[in-house]
């Protein structure tokens, strides 16, 4: 994997130390970063996770890895396996994190472009369910990844208590169908345990997302191809 960079940050995360690579990485100069939180550099989705990451490496001294997105300078995101590991004493540096990339979305829409197909195609998921039955469209789980795609572009994780009005789906229904997506790899909870069916939050998988922005892509394209064969009709 290509390495896209390295910083050192201190007990509250700002960053102490970075080297080119990650300024190129992120757009940014060092004076920019130096002094920053790096949490600021993290998707709102991702942040608590990161942020549970860190005081469990400074606690315990053992390394950790884990997938997360890096918002840029100009809000694209690149997502990107990190490496965390206790920095040696002596300096303010308290944790290296060393990042290199992985997983890439699509790169050919801007990713505001991409949430707004997202949220029109729910949208139109919704209003078919006003005018028509419900129940004869029943399609929960890709109502389910159209929701948390949508959501955690917002800065919002989503619990399945929270589907249950947005989806109109009962809480037997609802919690076997993500129970389903889980065990395919298209979800992961942000915390295990007994009340994961009910308030736990969850968020799409480093590949499920990877596969959204593909399909919103090409979603996005046809939508643009068909306004521009419209306007021959006006």
């Amino acid at each position: 994997m290509t390495e896209r960079g390295r910083i050192g940050v201190d007990t509250s995360g700002a960053i102490v130390e970075v080297d080119a690579t990650f300024c190129h990485t992120l757009n940014a100069t060092a004076a920019i970063l130096l002094g920053s939180n790096m949490l600021d550099f993290t998707a709102p989705a991702d942040r608590e996770r990161c942020r549970r990451l860190m005081r469990r490496v400074v606690h315990t001294g053992s390394p950790i890895s884990t997938t997360k997105r890096l918002v840029r300078t100009d809000s694209s995101h690149l997502w990107v396996q990190g490496h965390l590991s206790i920095a040696p004493p002596g300096t303010e540096v308290c944790v290296t994190m060393i990042f290199e990339e992985t997983m890439l979305g699509s790169g050919e829409v801007k990713p505001e472009a991409l949430l707004k197909t997202a949220q029109l195609t729910l949208d139109a998921r919704r209003a078919r369910g006003a005018i028509f039955c419900p129940s004869l469209f029943a399609d929960s789980a890709w109502d389910i990844l159209l929701a948390a795609y949508v959501s955690e572009a917002e800065g919002v994780l989503l619990t399945p208590t929270d589907l249950e009005p947005m989806l109109g789906v009962g809480h037997a229904t609802l919690t076997r169908w993500i129970r389903a997506l889980e065990v395919q790899g298209l979800i992961e909870f942000e915390a295990a345990g007994d009340g994961r069916a009910g308030g736990a939050a969850f968020q799409l998988t480093c590949d499920a997302h990877q596969r959204f922005e593909r399909y919103l892509s090409e979603r996005y394209a046809v939508a643009v191809s068909a306004a521009t064969d419209l306007e021959r009709f006006r």
